[in-house]
């Protein structure tokens, strides 16, 4: 049998030597044979519940703010997709994603003009208008910065249940490492009853929030802001949607494609989706971070992982198999042929095709000549 639950984990156990082998096995049984977990007690080195309760605060004055003011930043203008997109404006497995959103990230500069095209998935954001929104900016790079904390010291967690040295990952990051958020508000379905989609010919009876999908980052943390208890579902390996459960101040944790590549596929990216919150339930505020890892790598996976991580890798592999369960196409990281990047890149291009019209449209030609809706 798949999984049939998410499981718990309480970060304080991690730091008492007398809990943490026990921490450690069920991280392991977490980031094999689940692929997501929810996170409690995290505060002293992550945000604390007053922090969740600001950015939670700014999300919502964020989406309140009039069209004409989140168009000035919309993601069309940033040719690092970065930005605001307007609901039914992204595209997840060939439908349309009834979601308006913000796309953040650690701010950096442009790259140079001479750095790989792929690069450009890194770059300054856009801010909305501080006079409009004050309190926003401080607010969200605050938070980028305690989330950037909070992942570098879980990411070393997981490697060691998964029998490798905590450092073993240190040569895929770079000085500044570039993470992302997004700031998600998913409309209820009443909200949506005379919404159009720009994307596609499409209508909120997909019941789509966002599609199934696997993230293309290394981990992700989600923030689940307001108390929609049915709305993200996880597909065990028997095709079966097991519901997160959204409890207060709790973080769910999923691994990403970049994070299954380098370990040889033994941390799993799960297919996972967002259903449109029921009618009368409310707008649906999530924030996801993104931990990620510098876009040039092109190394081979990691080594020296044990042998009886490898064997339980390949009997949950073996019920994949038997269950044969897939959702949707992405194109997936393969770093020992090619960084890194030029996936994320890719995977970018297929889901704001208008962006991608903009700025790269030759590479958009070669990225639907691959990807058929």
């Amino acid at each position: 049998m798949s999984f049939q639950e998410i499981p718990i984990l309480d970060l304080n156990d991690a730091f008492n030597p007398e809990t943490k082998p026990q921490f450690l096995k069920e991280l392991s049984n977490a980031m094999i044979n689940v692929g997501f977990l929810l996170l409690k007690n995290y505060e002293s080195i992550g945000p604390t519940a007053q922090e969740l309760l600001d950015i939670k605060e700014q999300s919502l004055k964020f989406f309140e703010l009039p069209d004409e003011v989140k168009l000035k930043i919309e993601m069309i203008n940033s040719k690092h997709f970065l930005g605001y997109s307007r609901i039914a404006n992204e595209i997840t497995a060939s439908k349309v994603d009834w979601r308006e959103q913000l796309d953040l990230g650690t701010e950096l500069p442009p790259p140079s003009s001479d750095e790989p095209l792929y690069k450009n998935i890194e770059g300054p954001n856009q801010w909305p208008d501080s006079a409009e929104i004050p309190h926003f900016r401080p607010i969200v790079e605050n938070y980028i910065s305690k989330m950037t904390k909070l992942s570098t010291i879980f990411r070393y967690l997981v490697l060691e249940s998964i029998g490798l040295k905590a450092d073993a990952l240190n040569g895929y990051f770079k000085p500044n490492q570039q993470c992302k958020m997004k700031l998600i508000a998913y409309p209820d379905l009443d909200s949506l009853s005379n919404a159009k989609s720009i994307a596609l010919e499409d209508t909120p009876s997909s019941n789509q929030g966002v599609g199934p999908h696997r993230d293309s980052d290394l981990i992700t943390y989600i923030y689940q802001a307001t108390d929609h208890q049915d709305s993200l579902q996880v597909q065990n390996f028997q095709g079966q949607w097991i519901t997160v459960p959204n409890i207060p101040n709790h973080l769910v944790i999923n691994n990403g494609q970049t994070l299954e590549a380098i370990t040889q596929g033994v941390c799993k990216a799960t297919i996972h989706r967002v259903l449109i919150p029921k009618a009368g339930s409310g707008t649906r505020i999530s924030v996801p971070f993104f931990q990620t890892i510098d876009l040039d790598c092109s190394k081979s996976a990691v080594q020296n992982i044990p042998e009886d991580i490898i064997e339980q890798k390949n009997r949950r592999d073996q019920k994949i198999k038997d269950w044969a369960v897939d959702v949707g196409f992405q194109f997936k990281p393969d770093i020992s042929k090619e960084p890194v990047g030029y996936a994320v890149f890719r995977n970018r291009i297929k889901s704001h095709q208008d962006v991608a019209k903009k700025w790269y449209p030759e590479i958009l030609k070669q990225v639907l000549t691959e990807y058929t809706f």
